[in-house]
């Protein structure tokens, strides 16, 4: 072996251990941030949603507050949180609006939903202390009403020790503010950017803020919990993918919540914008397809001069 290839490679190793010791250094440096700025409370009541749906589209969004998304046009069923869309206590409507799957320009008969509402008294309770709260089915004959959409309202009364309506209270009004959705789109080609090149760091840091809000409303709070957290590496910056493309920032809808004071945009399909196609390898070596993307949301919190990730 050369004397300048020997070099090369302890060049390229000094590199990768340099990257390596300062990625590590970065990440301490954001996990000591969100759990400066979580809370340990003394009650930690858990909201969650027990899905079951099939033939068909949905969301299911806290009135002024945030929103799940289920886009398969297949069968989901899961046990989703609810603390991480709720900004406050005190009386709720979840707004369940239906549409039609992929294909079909009407709510056909196979569309079926099935939703209840529970209430665990604390993050640790046993499966037995979820009570329901409240529960909503589709209706059987929808598929005979011909409708493109639908929507219902289901009342909820939560309690919660956070209160994140405070910090929106404060934040810009954005339907106010001139040429928002051009700076909407701009930081969202940003964050693009910062997914297509990898930049791990850089994108954990820009999602901070949401990092803390999911961390605090469910209650993991300690710095075991949040180390644990951050194991996972969100799709759009897995190294792992190849053959990796991007969804372009164009054909989108806009979408306001809380009042105006936050905004993302989304797929006329409903899925996120910031979307990513690629391959990937099972452990076994066979290829795999996979597709998705984070749902972004945005703010301009009091004394900022941009839009932050909420």
């Amino acid at each position: 072996m050369s004397i300048i290839k020997v070099v090369t490679n302890i060049f390229c190793c000094f590199l990768f251990f340099s990257t390596f010791g300062q990625n590590k250094k970065q990440m301490n440096k954001i996990i000591n941030e969100v759990a400066n700025q979580v809370t340990s409370y003394s009650e930690r009541p858990v909201y969650g949603i027990q899905v079951n749906k099939s033939g068909c589209k949905m969301i299911i969004e806290i009135e002024n507050g945030l929103e799940y998304r289920f886009t398969e046009n297949s069968g989901e069923s899961m046990m989703l949180p609810l603390n991480v869309m709720l900004l406050n206590s005190g009386s709720k409507n979840a707004i369940i609006k239906i549409y039609p799957r992929e294909g079909d320009s009407l709510i056909t008969k196979e569309a079926y939903v099935n939703l209840k509402f529970t209430l665990a008294p604390d993050k640790d309770s046993g499966l037995d202390e979820y009570n329901e709260i409240a529960s909503f089915s589709l209706p059987e004959n929808i598929g005979t009403l011909e409708l493109p959409y639908f929507e219902a309202k289901i009342p909820l009364e939560v309690e919660v020790p956070f209160n994140y309506e405070i910090e929106l209270n404060k934040a810009k009004d954005l339907k106010t503010l001139p040429s928002i959705e051009n700076k909407v789109v701009k930081k969202y080609n940003e964050l693009r950017n910062v997914c297509k090149e990898l930049k791990e760091v850089n994108y954990l840091q820009e999602c901070i803020h949401s990092s803390i809000l999911v961390f605090n409303t469910l209650y993991d709070t300690t710095k075991e919990d949040i180390k644990k957290g951050f194991e996972t590496t969100p799709a759009l910056i897995d190294s792992e993918l190849y053959n990796r493309d991007f969804l372009p920032i164009e054909n989108y809808e806009i979408q306001y919540y809380a009042k105006n004071k936050i905004v993302a945009l989304w797929q006329k399909n409903l899925n996120p914008i910031l979307y990513i196609k690629a391959n990937y390898k099972y452990s076994d070596g066979d290829e795999a397809f996979f597709q998705g993307g984070d749902p972004i949301f945005l703010y301009w919190p009091e004394g900022s001069n941009e839009l932050k990730v909420w």
